[in-house]
């Protein structure tokens, strides 16, 4: 049965462990209990950490958060994980664009998730880094052939980026689930943009100058799993859609994404090692990115004028 968008198990007994099951984990045919839910969760990601040699035993984490539920859960297991090696720091930061009614309620969220761990919540708004909320941004706009959101996903790997450099951090930790990525992917490629696949998944050893690293330490776990995580640890988190996420072209990706994966358990795990093949294929045979230095702010840009600026000039700023 489903409750609260996770398949609840009604097998009596765990597979790992034998005691009372609360959760099927559909793609790997796996009934578990909350202990082991939680356990083979944090595992998975371990995994992909190591996989990937996203982190270093002395790094100083930059976690982006949102006061989602992904950033909430990607939080927690860092924390657990990175417990282990006392010389890694973990500081959590939330950007705050300014959406009125929205945003206030998601850092009270990030708040009280931030305190129960004794970690300090590091904070940037929109206002701070470019002088409007976006808010702002969408009522200035002279046309709508850009929506909310490609400003604010612009803007938002600014703000990320300027706070992990004020926070000296060797990397910044996204929430981005396995459901995200697999919908990046088919975005990209249903765009006609599939070298961008390789872009968007940068190793941390390749990352251009100016770029704090990003690190995607949640991409082999999926929205339900998520979702079962963060519910059996009452985890805070906001859980109202953003008011401008109905112009989102995901959306649409998200809906055939999860019909397939209903339908056929496994296939965004499949299509993310597609993706992954891919992009070392890119990698392989593709010219280098060449990057300069944005003309008005000197930020790293592949053309004399950066996305930034190039956005902020179309609002009249």
């Amino acid at each position: 049965m489903e409750r609260l968008g996770v398949v609840v198990s009604m097998q009596s007994g765990c597979s790992k462990c034998g005691e009372p099951a609360i959760y099927l984990r559909r793609y790997t045919s796996e009934h578990l209990c909350g202990t082991c839910l939680v356990q083979t969760t944090i595992d998975r990601v371990r995994k992909t950490i190591n996989k990937h040699k996203m982190l270093d035993n002395k790094d100083k984490i930059a976690v982006a958060i949102s006061g989602g539920k992904d950033s909430a859960v990607l939080l927690h297991i860092l924390h657990n994980i990175e417990s282990a090696y006392p010389d890694s720091e973990i500081f959590p930061v939330i950007i705050d664009e300014g959406i009125q009614g929205y945003r206030n309620e998601a850092l009270k969220s990030a708040q009280e998730l931030a305190r129960s761990l004794n970690l300090n919540l590091e904070i940037l708004t929109f206002e701070e880094l470019l002088g409007y909320s976006l808010d702002e941004i969408v009522r200035r706009r002279t046309s709508n052939s850009l929506g909310a959101c490609s400003y604010c996903g612009v803007f938002r790997r600014r703000a990320l980026n300027v706070a992990a450099q004020k926070l000296e951090a060797d990397v910044i930790a996204m929430g981005h689930n396995l459901d995200d990525e697999i919908q990046t992917v088919l975005m990209n490629i249903l765009r006609g943009d599939s070298a961008r696949i390789a872009r968007t998944n940068v190793p941390r050893n390749m990352s251009v100058e100016g770029f704090v690293p990003r690190i995607k330490p949640i991409t082999e776990i999926t929205e339900r799993d998520v979702i079962a995580y963060a519910h059996y640890l009452k985890l805070p988190y906001h859980d109202v859609p953003c008011p401008y996420a109905e112009e989102a072209y995901r959306n649409d990706v998200r809906s055939f994404l999860n019909d397939m994966e209903y339908k056929r358990p496994g296939t965004l795990l499949a299509a993310l090692r597609s993706s992954e093949a891919m992009t070392k294929a890119f990698r392989q045979n593709s010219t280098k990115w060449e990057f300069t230095h944005c003309q008005k702010c000197g930020a790293p840009s592949p053309s004399k004028l950066c996305k930034v600026c190039e956005m902020l000039k179309s609002i009249g700023s």
